[in-house]
């Protein structure tokens, strides 16, 4: 196992499984599917089904009961791209792998079952559904260790090779900097849906002024260009105008999302997401 990756799973197995419980990521939580009664607490019982609110108003606990419970379903997407494969302060790419590292094993963590793709403009890899975690680990070394330069990521083909592939309503959660457009609803109909943008300060504010020979990491072009301040503000409002059209999109489809800086701790933006 490589250096980074063994950085990342401690950090994260560190948050996870730390004694602070009020720490951990609530994401994947609420087995019980089928409510069927409340019933007072008996010692043994699951305090994780404690109806906090009926307890508050009879002063004793009382827990909900299920006539069913079953796994969640857990679908986790890294969008594969070239553009990934940047970053001032780390790489979005190791952010990237460092939140399916706190997704994959908090699922692990509560008996739910994963299953993790990556894909460009096809699958690249799809993993088999599971609950171990060293399946989790290697998954993170493989996300890290991918080659990302000259790969397009196509939102749209992923959206709808989930819609055909994953058949199970599940919670699904897409990683990615989503710099193209693409209409999600129709995944969000069909699943719980959460989207973990991740992105670079730099990338959104550049101030590289003077000319400039830039690289696609998509296309591997070269072009050389000549960046002043009214070049640069063009870009800055495109950014903004890609930005807020997603931000429109992901409320009127209540998709779940957040945004995710390079120079950031993805647990706690997860956190807020996901509870």
């Amino acid at each position: 196992m490589k250096a980074k990756t063994k950085e990342i799973l401690i950090k994260t197995r560190r948050r996870l499984f730390g004694q602070n419980i009020g720490n951990n990521i609530s994401a994947f939580q609420g087995n019980g599917i089928d409510f069927a009664e409340l019933k007072e607490y008996s010692y043994g019982d699951d305090v994780r089904k404690i109806n906090w609110n009926v307890t508050a108003r009879e002063q004793k606990p009382y827990i909900n009961v299920f006539n069913e419970e079953r796994e969640l379903n857990i679908v986790l997407g890294l969008c594969v791209s070239g553009s990934l494969y940047f970053g001032s302060v780390r790489q979005k790419q190791e952010v990237a792998a460092e939140i399916l590292a706190l997704l994959g094993l908090s699922a692990i963590k509560n008996s739910d079952r994963v299953t993790t793709i990556f894909f460009d403009e096809l699958p690249v890899r799809r993993y088999k559904p599971t609950k171990s975690q060293n399946t989790i680990y290697a998954q993170v070394e493989d996300a890290l260790s991918l080659e990302m330069l000259h790969k397009k990521s196509d939102l749209q083909a992923f959206a709808d090779y989930l819609l055909q592939t994953v058949r199970q309503r599940s919670i699904v959660v897409l990683v990615g900097d989503f710099k193209n457009e693409a209409d999600l609803s129709f995944l969000g109909a069909k699943h719980e849906l959460y989207i973990a943008m991740v992105r670079d300060r730099f990338e959104e504010d550049p101030s590289i002024e003077g000319v400039w020979s830039l690289q696609d990491p998509e296309s591997a072009q070269v072009h050389t260009i000549d960046l002043d301040e009214r070049a640069l503000e063009r870009f800055r409002s495109e950014i903004r105008q890609l930005d807020a059209g997603w931000r429109s999109h992901f409320l009127k489809n209540r998709i779940g999302f957040t945004k995710i800086y390079t120079d950031e701790d993805p647990f706690i933006k997860l956190r807020e997401m996901l509870k």
